[in-house]
């Protein structure tokens, strides 16, 4: 109970020296930390240097304490203060292992508590550890540990048992093993001892006595990447071992390896240069190490990659292939680099590769690079390339239709090479009969078909002509044969087209096409080379024609307005007739079309019906009851309902000859 109510004591000590320091800075706040270790105290530490396992003894100096405690194993960093596990009222403790310790008393007198700290020192004195190599020849190496038993001492004795020693000064040697010759096959005894400048615990320290290993390893020497540039230099980066010389050797594609005359004798990551390769070309990389025993230990191999054009050429690909000898742990995949980007991850058993992602007009760097098992890399030399296309052949497939009294629509087809996925296809225009043709179309059209919406279908006919530009900037040789329009109109009921061929060729044939609503062709009616129909309207409904003419060759075509024909009532009215017995124009006859029921009366210039007729085939002959009516203009009357119901009634006058 009085051990807690001492740690309360003290605690209410470091917080009032921590609320007095707060706000002065870091080094306030050091002090904070440190306030544990205070200086009311006062003990002596015997001994304070000693060599483990290493007993000490404390003294008290404080007069008439109570509660006197210690912790032997303090940290003078910490803010909280011991557990109770950790202290004693012992005076003496002991240290097994080396190292520094600060010693923490505390305790109360006349009602006040106290504290203070004091460090002892204690010295390895285990033996240092070291790895013994032995050769037939004769040859020793000795190669110092890097832990902290041997890095406890300022000074380790290598002692060859043959009458030689070397004093190693850990705190400034920088060789990485020590060597030593005897006779063949004899070695004695080789030891380690560790001291320390200050001759404290020297005689104490251990020695170890070394048990000489198999070969030595090398296997941590080996090549880590190989990078070749364009300028044929290459890198080669690789893990070396202290004091160990290795050379660095090279092979084009399958030959003997040639010495680069570069070495290194040194450590950790190493990169070195190899002038004047071709960066076209394969090389094949080895390093050789030799070891103590003067064995001559080689890496594995690494082989560079050479990246290239391929040999497949088509519009706006870019076809590569690359070249490789054997790497000795074997290959894990490719990585095709464009512009410094991965595309694309390959298999090893694949050299080729096509990129579609490219446009003409553009220049692509590529590097490809081989990953290889244990973590290694081959970087290719880059290459630049632009994809490529062929010369496009001229346009021979084009159809032009007339859509509306505005409009006239343009559609070509496209085949053959130099084809790619941006081009400008050019259309030029020119009145049916003129050579003027003049570009219409916008710049850079992607259209294959385009409107044309600058145009009086009504008047006249037109004559296009097309050209192909690639992304490549290359053209067709020529324009393409010109596709004129064809102006179809009526006089019901017959139907002509302008007689001008749409072609400069020949023209196979027209054709007649009926099409409903949709602009679906419903029946088809071979015209030959005639330029003109008469529709039998007497045996049609809703219907609308249109003219097709094919070229010769049958590549170019062109189609015509579309003439829209109703079921509405047609009547053909003549304004004269001349009943003389010339058997020509002998009858006053209507033409009727689309009509399900006809009327028809004729008046006098007085008003009277001279003749009446419910039949459509009948016609007025000029006759009245009194004998031949006489000649002048009579009235007529017609009322006639269509199909759908609707009346129509025309009114007018017609001239009698006589």
């Amino acid at each position: 109970m009085k051990h807690k109510l001492l740690i309360a004591f003290l605690l209410g000590i470091f917080s009032l020296v921590n609320q007095e320091v707060s706000g002065q800075g870091a080094s306030a706040r050091t002090e904070a930390t440190q306030s544990f270790c205070g200086n009311t105290g006062a003990f002596i530490v015997t001994p304070e240097t000693g060599c483990a396992p290493m007993t000490v003894n404390v003294k008290n100096r404080v007069p008439k304490p109570e509660n006197l405690t210690y912790a032997f194993r303090f940290d003078r960093n910490q803010n909280t203060p011991p557990s109770l596990s950790e202290t004693t009222q012992d005076s003496s403790f002991t240290y097994p292992t080396p190292g520094t310790y600060t010693i923490l008393q505390y305790g109360s007198a006349g009602g006040t508590g106290f504290s203070a700290c004091a460090d002892v020192t204690v010295k390895e004195t285990r033996g240092p550890k070291g790895e013994l190599i032995t050769c037939p020849n004769g040859k020793a190496m000795v190669t110092l540990g890097d832990d902290p038993v041997t890095k406890a001492y300022d000074v380790v004795t290598i002692n060859w048992g043959d009458g030689k020693t070397v004093d190693v000064n850990l705190k400034t040697n920088t060789a990485a093993f020590f060597e030593n010759t005897y006779k063949p096959g004899s070695f004695p005894a080789i030891t380690l001892k560790g001291s320390y400048t200050n001759s404290v615990c020297n005689a104490e320290a251990s020695t170890t006595t070394l048990t000489a290993a198999g070969a030595q390893s090398l296997s941590s020497i080996r090549i880590r990447a190989v990078e070749m540039p364009e300028d044929g230099n290459a890198k080669v980066i690789y893990d070396g071992m202290d004091g160990i010389e290795t050379k660095v050797y090279v092979a084009k594609g399958n030959g003997e390896f040639a010495f680069t005359n570069q070495s290194r004798q040194t450590g950790g990551v190493q990169s070195v240069s190899v002038p004047s390769l071709d960066p076209k070309a394969v090389y094949r990389f080895q390093l050789r190490s030799t070891d103590i025993c003067g064995n001559v230990i080689t890496s594995p191999i690494v082989s560079s990659v050479v990246i290239k054009e391929g040999r497949l050429s088509l519009d706006e690909i870019i076809s590569l292939e690359w070249e490789t000898e054997s790497n000795t742990d074997g290959e894990v995949e490719f990585q095709l680099k464009r512009n410094g980007a991965v595309i694309f991850t390959i298999p090893p058993g694949k050299r080729s590769y096509e990129d579609t992602d490219v446009k003409c007009g553009n220049t692509y760097r590529y590097e490809i690079v081989t990953i290889i098992n244990n973590d290694v890399r081959s970087y290719s030399a880059p290459i630049s390339l632009a994809p490529k296309s062929s010369a496009p052949g001229d346009i021979t497939n084009a159809v032009v239709t007339v859509n509306d009294n505005n409009t006239i629509g343009t559609k070509v087809e496209l085949s053959g090479e130099g084809l790619t996925s941006e081009y400008n296809l050019v259309v030029e225009r020119a009145l049916l009969g003129s050579t003027n043709f003049e570009v219409v179309s916008p710049a850079n059209n992607q259209s294959l078909q385009w409107d044309d919406t600058n145009v009086n279908t009504s008047q006249n006919s037109y004559c296009y002509r097309f050209q192909y530009e690639n992304a490549c900037k290359m053209k067709s040789p020529s324009f393409s044969t010109p596709v004129c329009s064809i102006l179809l109109t009526t006089n019901t009921p017959d139907i002509v087209w302008n007689p001008e061929a749409p072609f400069i060729s020949t023209v196979e044939t027209y054709t007649l096409q009926q099409v409903d609503d949709g602009g679906n062709v419903v029946n088809e009616t071979p015209k030959g080379l005639s330029t003109n129909h008469t529709l039998d309207l007497a045996s049609q409904s809703d219907f609308g024609y249109r003219i097709e003419a094919k070229s010769s060759d049958g590549n170019f075509t062109s189609l015509s307005n579309v003439l829209n024909f109703r079921s509405e009532a047609i009547l053909l009215i003549p304004d004269a007739f001349t009943p003389n017995g010339d058997a020509y124009n002998e009858r006053f006859e209507v033409k009727a079309y689309f009509v399900k029921d006809f009327k028809m009366s004729v008046f006098s210039r007085w008003g009277e019906v001279v003749y009446h007729s419910e039949d459509i085939a009948e016609g007025w002959d000029g006759n009245i009851k009194t004998g031949k009516a006489p000649g002048g203009y009579y009235l007529y009357k017609i009322e006639a309902t269509n199909a759908t119901g609707q009346t129509v009634v025309k009114n007018g006058s017609f001239l009698l000859i006589r």
